[in-house]
């Protein structure tokens, strides 16, 4: 994708490779970087969601699946075209495109990481889209108040599941455990260091409220108590931050 209009300069943060745009100010670049990662995760989140809705350990969890898969491509079809209002076009097509965390860039090798992404990544990218239901982008805006009017089914599920697996112990809550270290590891990385300048620009312009750190203590806060025994540490070293993939 390319913004339109005048030269072409910086490549996209978050963005796919190829891509170019406009030197814009650094809050509007981190936004586009934000905005194009959200919709290529919720993609990618509603892909490995569906993976699972034909062989969930139960019925209902199978009926969820394939409803949270719904809602997560919906989300994704209807966040990419925030860009175009931001001057970026798209040039690639369908819903496979971007770069999603690696987690869930491929299927989900069990129902511990199902539950682990419904929790870690689902949760990060919420949290992020409900610092968003009053930006100053208001279309961004409109797509995080229609956002959170459906993740609350997900967020039930991943507290009902994480329950289930926490009073059942043993080498299930162990694997879980595992899963949302290893999720958290990138989901934090997500939204990026604290005191990245264009996010902070992007925040003193109404864009966001949520600063970064923020984001993950809300997560953090809310995982701790769900699930004994969890890490979840601060990312220390951002020296190797990728931009580009927000990772």
């Amino acid at each position: 994708m390319s913004v339109s209009g005048g030269d072409q300069g910086v490549s996209v943060p978050g963005g796919d490779r190829g891509v170019s745009v406009l030197r814009v100010d650094p809050a509007t670049e981190t936004m586009i970087s934000l905005i194009g990662s959200l919709a290529d995760n919720k993609s990618a989140l509603g892909r490995r969601y569906g993976e699972w809705a034909v062989s969930a350990p139960t019925i209902e969890s199978a009926v969820a699946a394939a409803a949270m898969a719904q809602d997560e491509l919906g989300h994704a079809r209807s966040t990419y075209p925030v860009l175009a209002k931001l001057g970026v076009e798209r040039t690639d097509s369908g819903l496979d495109a971007g770069h999603p965390m690696p987690a869930i860039s491929s299927e989900l090798p069990d129902w511990a990481s199902f539950i682990a992404a419904n929790l870690v990544v689902d949760g990060v990218l919420t949290t992020f889209v409900a610092g968003a239901r009053d930006s100053s982008i208001e279309p961004l805006a409109q797509r995080a108040r229609k956002i959170l009017q459906e993740e609350g089914s997900h967020k039930i599920h991943a507290e009902r599941w994480a329950r289930r697996i926490e009073r059942a112990a043993g080498s299930d809550l162990d694997l879980l455990r595992r899963r949302i270290d290893e999720m958290w590891v990138q989901a934090a990385r997500w939204p990026g260091p604290d005191e990245h300048e264009g996010y902070r620009a992007a925040m003193a312009a109404g864009m966001v409220a949520f600063a970064p750190a923020d984001v993950r203590r809300q997560v953090r806060d809310w995982l701790s108590p769900l699930v004994d025994g969890l890490t979840l540490d601060e990312p220390a070293d951002w020296s190797d931050w990728d931009e580009n993939y927000r990772r």
